[in-house]
């Protein structure tokens, strides 16, 4: 009776403590002892299989929560793509015939001072005759002059132009910056791709939300491109550019965002570094999980800095590391291999 169960023991103990076991009582304890032992097995398997299922469960709700991620993200950004794409081409239309109409007109005008330029010499010497009808005539050329301001139109063209010219170009390379990263935000497929060019389209189409708050200092280096889906690593300097200009704003001093690239070790890196606020210690283990936000509610998806994660490190077989010091900024450094082989997964 020593291998007897501890609750049948107990019971043995409890109710037949003094009482003669016979053979057929013990044939029954047995038995009873053998169903208790099944019963603890039967309860190992269903917790083993309870806890199996519990953590299967758990893994699939992430792996399905980061599908999601990825899903939105993607969409997004296809969304954002084509609407890009089509508003600038839409701009770049009008755009191409206004230049073609300005660079003509500034040709026009040179003729025109070069005409200008004969009337003056003209009245210049006229002037010296004694003529009444030519004296009434230069006096009339004059008040012309001075009432329709020619000497100041004269003085301002060069100018006016200049400028003009001056922002169509600006607009012009907003425009390509723009078709350029719509183009590889709906592409990923491995290319070759130049983080460089890559830095500076992804700054013009962020301009509007930098302008304000930061002064930029783009420090890049001599580089090889590199191949990757350009999409995707544009997609994740605009999410750190952006989280880099949200903690600017909180940040009560003037703001400096810089932009470094330099190869080392056969990877090509980029340190993006801000002086905002600083990440928390306590949010450094959390902020490259799924749907994780520090904002208001409404305010953000928690999906920027897990879709970075994804990109760099899942699909790039890259890494990327984190820096912060609270109140005094981040940098956020990524490290791409140089020569990448592998096919980037959807």
């Amino acid at each position: 009776m020593n291998t007897l169960h501890r609750l049948l023991k107990r019971q043995i103990e409890s109710h037949l403590s003094g009482t003669e076991i016979t053979n057929e009582m013990s044939t029954f304890i047995l038995a009873v002892n053998e169903a208790y032992l099944s019963q603890d097995k039967d309860r190992s398997l269903l917790e083993r299989s309870i806890d199996i299922s519990s953590r299967e469960y758990n893994e699939n709700m992430e792996k399905i929560q980061i599908l999601q991620s990825q899903l939105v993200q993607q969409e997004k950004m296809a969304g954002i793509g084509q609407l890009s794409a089509g508003i600038a081409h839409e701009i770049n239309n009008p755009l191409g015939y206004t230049q073609s109409n300005l660079n003509t007109l500034k040709k026009y005008l040179d003729r025109i001072k070069i005409f200008l330029e004969t009337l003056r010499s003209l009245e210049s010497t006229l002037s010296a005759e004694n003529n009444v009808v030519t004296q009434n005539f230069i006096a009339d050329i004059r008040a012309s002059r001075k009432k329709n301001k020619i000497d100041v139109i004269y003085d301002d063209i060069d100018d006016i132009i200049g400028e003009s010219l001056n922002g169509l170009s600006r607009i012009e390379k907003i425009v390509k910056s723009l078709l350029g990263f719509s183009r590889t935000s709906i592409n990923s497929e491995l290319e070759d791709y130049d983080l460089n060019k890559g830095i500076k389209d992804t700054l013009s189409i962020a301009n509007n939300e930098i302008k304000y708050f930061a002064k930029v200092v783009e420090d890049l280096g001599d580089i090889p491109y590199m191949k990757a889906a350009g999409g995707s690593i544009n997609q994740v300097l605009l999410n750190l550019i952006l989280n880099a200009v949200h903690a600017i704003k909180e940040s009560p001093q003037e703001g400096l965002l810089t932009l470094k690239t330099f190869e080392k070790d056969g990877s090509v890196c980029c340190e993006i570094t801000d002086n905002g606020i600083g990440i928390p210690k306590a949010n450094f283990e959390h902020i490259f999980t799924p749907f994780f936000t520090t904002k208001p509610v409404g305010m953000g998806t928690g999906l920027g800095l897990s879709i970075v994660y994804d990109i760099i490190v899942t699909k790039h077989a890259g890494r990327i590391d984190v820096e912060s010091e609270l109140g005094k900024g981040t940098t956020f450094t990524i490290i791409l291999p140089a020569h990448n082989e592998r096919e980037v997964p959807l």
